[in-house]
């Protein structure tokens, strides 16, 4: 299969990458594991609390919008290189800084090695830009690997009672997230990239990514902890 992963930066960096060193590994052998059963893929990497720290002392500072996203930007691309750092010989070492004019996505990226990215360009988060990969390349499945057990109607961090959806539709998914990005928001899915995944109908799923078994147990098609986004 062709399999793209939006991997939540707090998978890595939050609340530090030297605190997740034991996870980066982990799941780095995970991947390998599935690209050595010949499956092709394909990660995004967030920017987690540290783009969001820095995001929010930029905006106590005067920055704008656009300038914020910039920040965030930089911060994904650190924590790809940590995750590549430790896939090593398996994964692409140059992070892309876009992915519309790339005609290796198509020609050889995720055949040779693991392809890893971060952010794009501002206006978007790495879920959006992890859609448009997952359209581009027509991928078979897209996992949103955040630090919830799926989508709930509210932040379950802030709100005990929250409650999850094991299946949502895509005109669901979009009334649930909303359609304004801003930098720095912490949300399930980014707006625009909820808009992809329904344009395109790209079966999503969306899980915790620490939980690496129940990981397998989507990417294997058995029945796993987290939402299933179809139509």
């Amino acid at each position: 299969m062709k399999i793209v992963i939006s991997m939540g930066g707090s998978i890595i960096a939050s609340p530090s990458p030297s605190r997740n060193i034991d996870i980066i590994k982990d799941f780095a052998k995970l991947l390998v594991d599935y690209y050595n059963r010949g499956h092709r893929l394909f990660v995004v990497v967030g920017g987690g609390q540290l783009a969001r720290d820095y995001i929010r002392v930029a905006k106590e500072l005067g920055a704008d919008e656009r300038y914020c996203d910039e920040i965030g930007i930089r911060a994904t691309r650190m924590n790809a290189m940590l995750l590549v750092a430790a896939l090593g010989k398996w994964a692409y070492e140059d992070i892309l800084d876009d992915i519309r004019d790339d005609s290796r996505l198509e020609d050889d990226f995720g055949i040779s090695r693991i392809f890893v990215m971060g952010g794009v360009r501002p206006g978007q988060t790495t879920d959006a830009v992890a859609a448009r990969l997952a359209s581009k390349i027509k991928a078979d499945l897209l996992i949103n690997a955040t630090n919830v057990d799926g989508v709930y109607d509210r932040d379950p961090n802030e709100n005990p009672d929250a409650r999850k959806f094991d299946k949502l539709s895509y005109d669901g998914l979009l009334e649930i997230v909303g359609e304004k990005h801003r930098a720095g928001v912490n949300t399930v899915i980014d707006p625009t990239a909820a808009r992809i995944i329904r344009e395109d109908k790209i079966k999503t799923i969306v899980l915790n990514g620490k939980r690496l078994e129940n990981l397998r147990d989507a990417i294997d098609g058995r029945a796993c902890v987290g939402t299933v986004i179809t139509e």
